[in-house]
């Protein structure tokens, strides 16, 4: 089976998202495109996409959304979304190309693909995301039909990446596997199902001592935001990774606990949580 690797981007500004035309009989869609031969690195040539579009966004290897799966004649599209947010500049599109900002409430009313409509509400919570597990299952070449898996076959690395990222493991695993294709399997199969299933150390632990680790030794970018949230996941509470980073600054140096506190407040700011007081 084929598969088309297709990347689009959700540009929202004042409740409303940019879609682009080759032509006025032509249907609506993201701005996006697929990705070229050259290139391996998904993030990469989104960024080129939107530069190309005159728009800048700071970080888009943090903007990713979902992956979509779409039938196609001799396969399917694999439909890499993203949701760039902090993007600045004026959308400048291809020549011929109309544009038109909409409400996500009007897209019923335009010509747009059915699936691109379907994964743009779903975005914006406005219908159910469909459970489409034995999809992504088969994407990434698995044997097993996750409609049949019995209760408690899931394997010891896609449990800790359930609990580290609170959502279906294989959504995270198909998220894994778009990022880092070479490692995906080491990421699960022995990092998780090794490092993390010991008896002696829960996983809240694991997670506080992982947060401890990436910061003081500089690592306060994605990684470090994602094992903040799987902390939480697992049941740390905010000030235990208060106090967790102030045990980097003591003994790993207060300028990496200060690299990585945004990193903390950030995640927090995203769940509303309020800072807390200093844990006894």
């Amino acid at each position: 089976m084929k598969q088309h690797i297709h990347l689009a981007a959700i540009l929202e500004r004042d409740g409303r998202i940019l879609l682009l035309r080759p032509a006025p009989a032509s249907p609506w869609e993201l701005p996006g495109g697929p990705l070229p031969p050259e290139l391996d690195d998904v993030d990469e040539a989104m960024d080129r996409i939107l530069q190309a579009l005159g728009i800048s966004a700071p970080a888009v290897e943090e903007d990713f959304l979902q992956t979509h799966y779409f039938p196609a004649e001799d396969g399917q599209v694999v439909f890499n979304l993203y949701a760039p947010t902090g993007w600045t500049g004026e959308p400048v599109p291809p020549p011929g190309f109309g544009t038109g900002w909409f409400a996500p409430a009007e897209l019923h009313a335009i010509e747009l693909d059915p699936h691109v409509r379907d994964a743009i509400l779903q975005a914006f919570g406005l219908i159910e995301t469909p459970d489409r597990t034995a999809e992504i299952l088969a994407a990434l070449g698995a044997e097993l039909d996750a409609a049949r898996r019995p209760a408690g076959a899931e394997s010891p690395g896609l449990d800790v990446l359930r609990t580290l990222s609170a959502q279906d493991p294989a959504a995270a695993r198909a998220a894994l596997e778009r990022q880092y294709p070479e490692l995906a399997d080491d990421i699960v199969d022995a990092a998780l199902a090794r490092g993390w299933s010991g008896p002696a150390l829960d996983r809240a632990t694991r997670s506080l001592l992982v947060i401890a680790i990436l910061a003081a030794t500089g690592r306060t970018g994605g990684p470090l935001r994602s094992h903040i949230n799987g902390a939480l996941n697992h049941g740390a509470t905010p000030a235990r990774i208060i106090e967790t980073l102030r045990m980097v600054a003591y003994y790993a140096g207060f300028p990496a606990a200060l690299e990585a506190w945004p990193a903390m407040e950030e995640v927090f700011a995203s769940r509303g949580i309020p800072r807390p007081g200093r844990a006894p």
